[in-house]
């Protein structure tokens, strides 16, 4: 199930988007958990980088509060790596979405074939970029290891270590078999040896 944060500080629009993901849900077995937010100061306050991988923000909440623009640059200090969808009015603003690394925008007023294809698009994304378990097959077992519980995964001795929240593990293979698996991941090649999570 794929977290999901709304910003959104028109009542209307947010519970146009919660119908929107309802059937969204039912169309493509896909399962979301929404969280609700009528500004970027309630947003911020309580955010947690792990409990959210996507969001999607307003650009224009309203008068004498932050726009969303000002939200995302905050956002990305807390977390660089969470999928951004920008919702605006103005084409031209959504131009600006990415300078803060925005991998989409959704116009006004949204209608539910442009919301289902952008929405599906970016949780593609996410599908491939953001496994969250891996079989680890070890000398004697096979382990299920969260991704985000990696640290890095070091080649000693022509066997595999995968060093974890919970213990190191060893295992067969080499790192150029499982480097463009880990690299979408959001792993790194540091040198020959080590593969280290980004997160």
């Amino acid at each position: 199930m794929i977290q999901i944060s709304i910003v959104e500080d028109q009542p209307a629009d947010r519970d146009l988007l919660v119908d929107y993901f309802t059937r969204f849900e039912k169309e493509t077995g896909k399962q979301v958990s929404l969280s609700l937010f009528q500004n970027g100061e309630s947003f911020l306050a309580g955010y947690d980088p792990s409990a959210c991988q996507m969001v999607l923000l307003d650009i224009d909440l309203g008068k004498n509060k932050e726009n969303g623009l000002e939200v995302a640059k905050k956002l990305r200090e807390k977390d660089p790596n969470v999928l951004l969808i920008f919702m605006t009015n103005l084409a031209q603003y959504a131009i600006a979405g990415y300078q803060v690394q925005a991998v989409d925008y959704i116009l006004k007023p949204i209608t539910y074939w442009d919301f289902s294809a952008r929405i599906g698009k970016a949780l593609a994304r996410f599908e491939k970029t953001h496994r969250t378990k891996v079989i680890v097959s070890g000398f004697d077992n096979r382990l299920v290891v969260e991704v985000r519980n990696i640290y890095y995964i070091e080649v000693d001795n022509h066997k595999l270590i995968y060093h974890t929240k919970t213990g190191d593990y060893p295992s067969y293979g080499s790192l150029k078999e499982i480097s463009n698996e880990f690299e979408e991941c959001g792993f790194a090649k540091c040198n020959s040896c080590f593969l280290v999570n980004l997160s």
